[in-house]
């Protein structure tokens, strides 16, 4: 590939990685209530779904689904009810604990000086960074099932295309890493903790809000 086209790819797949969405907001919320390790899972989550991405690009993968109307609004709803299921956990626990003035944030928010969370709650970061970039992430879709997929050459070689991942990869996991280190900093706990439950609604309205945005409806109606 050319330098040009190289430029190209990985200034657009950094825009993409940057630009808020669901695996922002996933980041975020676990670096604020489990701590840097958890973020940090979280963007390693995301990294290897961006992997499935890139492999399923390649090979033809998501070219075959956008050519099956079925498969294409399949996948969609899958990735929406995902979006508004974890969206709607956040604000049922919140609604639950309205009576104690708690709230899923705000009982279980890392504080400065507490120690770095289990191996699970690290597991659970790492899991919900991967469905969150495979199924519920909007701007995948967009990005893998048109923009990079169209600019990908044919004349691409095995080496470009593992070279072109790991860089990709890197700077996603790069970018996540940095927002779970700003995010489970000590001032940026210590602003939180006074906004733990309003945070703790705008962000699980906002992933039901991506979810409704990401179905399909027209297709649906």
């Amino acid at each position: 590939m050319s330098v040009g086209l190289w430029s190209a790819l990985l200034v657009t797949f950094t825009i993409a990685v940057i630009s808020p969405g669901p695996d922002f907001l996933a980041v975020l919320r676990q670096s604020l209530t489990n701590g840097r390790r958890a973020g940090i899972a979280t963007g390693g989550g995301i990294a290897v779904g961006t992997i499935v991405w890139i492999a399923a690009t390649m090979i033809g993968i998501v070219g075959l689904i956008n050519a099956s109307e079925a498969a294409s609004l399949t996948v969609r709803l899958i990735g929406a009810l995902f979006l508004i299921g974890y969206g709607m956990k956040i604000v049922m626990s919140l609604w639950r604990s309205r009576s104690d003035g708690g709230g899923e944030l705000s009982a279980h928010l890392r504080l400065p000086g507490q120690k770095s969370p289990a191996t699970a709650a690290v597991w659970r970061g790492f899991r919900l960074g991967f469905l969150t970039n495979t199924v519920g992430n909007p701007k995948a879709v967009v990005f893998f099932s048109s923009l990079f997929a169209s600019m990908l050459p044919p004349e691409i070689t095995r080496a470009e295309q593992v070279m072109l991942a790991a860089i990709m990869v890197t700077i996603a996991f790069t970018w996540f890493t940095l927002v779970s280190t700003l995010a489970s900093s000590e001032y940026v706990l210590q602003f939180v903790q006074r906004i733990a439950r309003p945070l703790d609604w705008i962000l699980g309205v906002l992933f039901i809000i991506l979810g409704l945005v990401l179905l399909p409806w027209s297709r649906l109606v």
